[in-house]
């Protein structure tokens, strides 16, 4: 299954440096570490509910976002594997959204990597919890609507 950030003798080099600055935006998450984590040409990303993906120069602009509608963000990498730069990571995630009572979820991301920087990254979870907490009036059927991944998986040949 996934490895732990310890089973660093597994992986290159490039994966342990994109790895570490990936755990350390989820110790504490800033605009500015998430948009050094995408290759400063052509890197994007695409979460879920986003119906096209943002390029790197949107992305600190994303998690200026994010980061102001869910309070105290956090993240710990639980596993991870990694295939010809393709980096699958499941994270398991905290937060207030809304400034609610704290809420946890997971993600996996799955990052197509050019040397140590994301060159197309994709979020996939559950995001009917977080809807559910900042829309409250939506039901559960609406919540589950707005929080569908955009369609493939597009890894790229790079």
């Amino acid at each position: 299954m996934g490895m732990t950030l310890e089973d660093d003798a597994l992986m290159s080099d490039d994966v342990q440096r994109f790895l570490e600055r990936f755990a350390d935006f989820g110790r504490a998450p800033d605009p500015d570490k998430y948009e050094d984590l995408f290759d400063p040409d052509d890197g994007t990303v695409l979460h879920p509910g986003m119906t096209a993906p943002l390029h790197r120069n949107q992305v600190r602009a994303y998690m200026t976002t994010y980061l102001a509608g869910v309070s105290e963000f956090r993240f710990d990498i639980a596993s991870w594997a990694e295939r010809d730069g393709t980096v699958f990571v499941e994270a398991r995630n905290s937060g207030r959204p809304g400034g609610g009572d704290v809420l946890e979820w997971g993600t996996v991301y799955c990052v197509t990597l050019r040397g140590e920087r994301v060159l197309r990254g994709r979020a996939y979870g559950d995001r009917v919890p977080l809807l559910a907490r900042l829309m409250p009036e939506v039901t559960l059927a609406q919540a589950a609507a707005l929080g569908a991944p955009a369609p493939g998986l597009d890894v790229g040949t790079e």
